[in-house]
């Protein structure tokens, strides 16, 4: 029986990788399927290690380990640096997975408010005691408002007590950062930083990559988080080794995405609105009260534009009007966006 044809409107499609690509990787899964069967980390790992030879090329890292979920990078990336820190300072928004990742490292954690250097200074300075190494943990884009977190003032504050930081980079990479690596990157902070990502959200596919060393991806292989969980897909890694050397191969694909979410900004900005000033593809805004903006998306949708009123982490109890731009968004269809808000 012929395979099941099945095309998507690109407003679900993923950030960079998008619609058109999608239709592409459906044949390099095929590919891949019929090459690499196993689900067992233990047996054939040949997919597996494709993902993470091409994951390792895009973190600029010497390896990378893949594993089923982006919701496992707190946890991965935490038992990675274990023995290296004694407590763990949390950003107020950070991602549920975050939060549960440093719960289970069984150290002290206390929060900072959001994206805000002095606070932070002041939760070092009342709770670190002298040769504590703290451990920053925090999104490298904010799922809500697309916000990126100042990392280089955290960086210059975690300078006296030998922290260090740990950034879940989900819905930076691919978009943020020159070469697409992330927060860490765009902030200049690659050095004081372990990150981690998942591939669902800018590359069209599924699990998560940490970029390493080859001696910490050999001990990982060994604890609890991979040793104990399946491996994932072979099927969503084919599709991860496919999206990433896509993108490696075509940078215009970012170069023109950002070109696109700047002049989004621009237009909503010239409405009066207020948006988050940010390199990522979030881009969101409020537009009255929760009824409103509720009213609004109906409205919208009936002339074919989907936005999402969210109430995720740092919405604030009436939501905010949360875009996505995808690099097959022209801006013509910003245009209309724009136009169906005047």
């Amino acid at each position: 029986m012929a395979a099941p044809r099945l095309e998507l409107p690109s407003t679900v499609a993923s950030t960079l990788t998008s619609s058109a690509v999608g239709i592409w990787l459906f044949h390099e899964c095929q590919r891949f399927g019929r090459r690499f069967k196993t689900l067992s980390r233990g047996a054939s790992r040949s997919s597996f290690e494709c993902v993470e030879r091409a994951g390792a090329i895009a973190c600029a890292t010497e390896t990378c380990v893949y594993f089923a979920s982006g919701y496992l990078i707190g946890t991965v990336g935490l038992a990675s640096l274990h023995g290296s820190f004694d407590l763990c300072l949390l950003d107020e928004f950070a991602h549920y997975s975050l939060t549960d990742a440093a719960k289970l490292t069984g150290l002290p954690s206390f929060a900072f408010a959001h994206c805000d250097p002095d606070s932070l200074r002041s939760v070092l300075k009342r709770e670190v005691r002298a040769g504590q190494r703290p451990l920053v943990i925090t999104d490298g884009v904010f799922a809500t408002w697309g916000r990126v977190p100042p990392l280089r003032e955290y960086a210059e504050i975690l300078g006296d007590c030998a922290g260090r930081l740990f950034i879940d980079e989900s819905h930076a990479f691919g978009v943020v950062g020159d070469q697409g690596r992330g927060a860490a990157e765009y902030c200049g902070v690659d050095a004081l930083a372990t990150t981690g990502s998942t591939l669902s959200k800018a590359y069209c596919s599924h699990g998560a990559i940490m970029g390493c060393s080859a001696a910490v991806a050999e001990r990982l292989q060994t604890l609890p988080p991979l040793r104990g969980a399946s491996a994932g897909s072979p099927l969503s890694a084919a599709a991860g080794v496919a999206s990433l050397t896509y993108v490696a191969d075509h940078p215009e694909l970012r170069s023109n995405l950002r070109a696109t979410i700047n002049y989004f900004r621009t237009q909503l900005r010239r409405l009066g609105l207020s948006v988050v000033e940010s390199p990522s593809a979030i881009v969101s805004f409020r537009w009255g009260n929760r009824a409103d903006m509720q009213a609004l998306q109906r409205r919208l949708f009936a002339r074919g534009i989907h936005v999402y009123h969210s109430s995720y982490l740092g919405a604030g109890p009436e939501g905010v009007i949360r875009c996505s731009v995808f690099r097959d968004h022209s801006l013509q269809d910003i245009d209309e966006l724009c136009s169906a808000l005047r």
